[in-house]
């Protein structure tokens, strides 16, 4: 079984248990002639597929979660399907946080992505272009910029989701996986969460 999660920036390939992460282009030419399964939140993209990739199948309309939260990304309720209970977080070209417990999506919120806030930063004076420092001291007042810069990203991404996971299990994954985990102790990477909430949609849609 192969399985394509189509993200906004990139696909990424759940393929005979390895993972790839590949430009929209690469990924629909070296695929496009097998059968697999996929997810998508992007519309253009979605377009391209049903013209260039015809056996590829999409499950993005099959709504397995249970929630209330209108326009959840079913990138997101994959993720959520796969952790069942807990926190997951999603560290790509936005940052999601959603708050699972024993099956029941609780809610969530988004933040732009971690490049999409050092961006913006750019885009109000060049003195704001700073690279990130994921090693900046969020227990400490910040004296240098690149400092005050990455504080500002990254204490909310902390304080806000320990705020609301309450000791529950947090798993991120997402390209920026390995700058969100560590704000967190007791988190854990797992690139596969997304894929397992597609298997369960599979499953539960006798596909």
């Amino acid at each position: 079984m192969t399985l394509c999660d189509v993200g906004n920036s990139r696909m990424h390939f759940f393929d005979n248990g390895k993972i790839f992460h590949l430009s929209h282009a690469e990924g629909i030419e070296r695929y496009k002639e097998k059968a697999l399964f996929f997810i998508c939140v992007n519309d253009e993209v979605r377009r391209t597929i049903e013209a260039s990739a015809p056996r590829w199948i999409d499950l993005s309309g099959r709504h397995l979660l249970n929630t209330q939260y209108r326009g959840l990304g079913v990138d997101r309720e994959a993720a959520c399907l796969g952790i069942w209970d807990g926190v997951v977080i999603d560290a790509g070209s936005a940052v999601t946080v959603d708050v699972m417990e024993e099956g029941r999506h609780l809610g969530g919120w988004i933040w732009p992505g971690i490049r999409a806030m050092l961006d913006a930063y750019r885009a109000v004076s060049p003195k704001l272009m700073f690279d990130l420092n994921p090693h900046v001291d969020l227990e400490k007042l910040p004296m240098k910029t690149r400092d005050a810069i990455s504080f500002a990203i990254l204490a909310p991404i902390k304080r806000v989701t320990e705020r609301f996971a309450k000791g529950k299990r947090i798993v991120v994954t997402g390209g920026d996986a390995p700058i969100v985990a560590p704000l967190l102790p007791e988190a854990e990477i797992d690139e596969t969460v997304i894929f397992k909430g597609m298997k369960l949609m599979l499953k539960e849609e006798e596909c």
